[in-house]
């Protein structure tokens, strides 16, 4: 099973980096036609931390000329400030904010971060392994919560009363047969292998059936595994119903997320 204090101290440092994110996030000023965000050029430069004075006119046409060399369209990312009511302002588009970020002077610590900012942001591999520690994290937590309230309500059987609920998300399936289904062996987890997107399914169950358990007339073991397989069944069949993958039919990661989060812990702490 993950080690919950690891994952617990590589969510804590992902959180505090993003909170070095965060001002790429809220300078967003609504949209362009109502699609995509745009920033204000003379704002995004205070942020990347030149001063009101200097000029940032060398990042900005290098990125326009490498928009120009990869056939982007300059003139609907770096928007005349007309279209704004704003003539004497350039608009930037969060393609062209990284272009800039990207060729600007990288000696400014707010520079550095910016970069770090919207590399991230194009490396969806590393965005999904964000992702899956934080919502592995969430479930370990989650359940935990869940097998509390479930001895309120008269469990004693634990592993019937968890595999009540795996069987109703997974078509009928046994933790045992999911491993198998998933090409894994009998002593890796499934759920240290389950992607973003599976683990949120089973948050979602673990979750509702908690819920559901505190407001239980009937307490009786029976009765709590009877729940927690139907809220699971529930859950699966909201998943078909959208048109997306049941979740025994996701593909298991190629690493467990104990690797994962030493990988990424590594890299933030570089």
């Amino acid at each position: 099973m993950a080690n919950t204090d690891r994952l617990s101290e590589v969510v804590a440092l992902i959180a505090e980096r993003d909170e070095d994110f965060k001002p790429f996030e809220l300078r967003k000023l609504g949209t362009q036609n109502g699609e995509e965000p745009v920033w204000r050029l003379s704002e995004f430069k205070l942020l990347l931390g030149y001063g009101e004075n200097e000029s940032i006119n060398r990042p900005l046409n290098r990125a326009k000329i490498t928009a120009s060399k990869n056939n982007i369209s300059i003139k609907d990312n770096f928007i005349e400030g007309g279209l704004f009511d704003e003539p004497d302002e350039i608009f930037i588009t969060k393609y062209a904010a990284m272009l800039i970020a990207m060729n600007a002077d990288p000696s400014k610590e707010p520079v550095a971060i910016a970069q770090n900012y919207f590399a991230l942001q194009v490396d969806k591999q590393e965005l999904e392994n964000e992702k899956r520690l934080k919502a592995r994290l969430d479930v370990a937590n989650e359940n935990h919560k869940l097998n509390g309230v479930a001895k309120e309500v008269g469990v004693q059987n634990f592993a019937k009363f968890n595999g009540a609920g795996v069987s109703g998300l997974y078509g009928g399936k046994s933790v045992s047969a999911i491993s198998k289904q998933k090409g894994l062996k009998k002593s890796q987890h499934y759920l240290d292998y389950a992607g973003s997107e599976e683990l949120a399914a089973n948050l979602f169950r673990i979750s509702q059936t908690a819920a559901s358990l505190t407001r239980q007339q009937k307490k009786s073991e029976n009765a709590a595994c009877e729940t927690h397989n139907r809220i699971g069944k529930q859950v699966r069949q909201v998943i078909i119903q959208a048109g997306n993958t049941p979740p025994e039919l996701l593909p298991a990661a190629n690493e467990t997320v104990d690797r994962v989060a030493t990988k990424v812990k590594k890299k933030l702490k570089t």
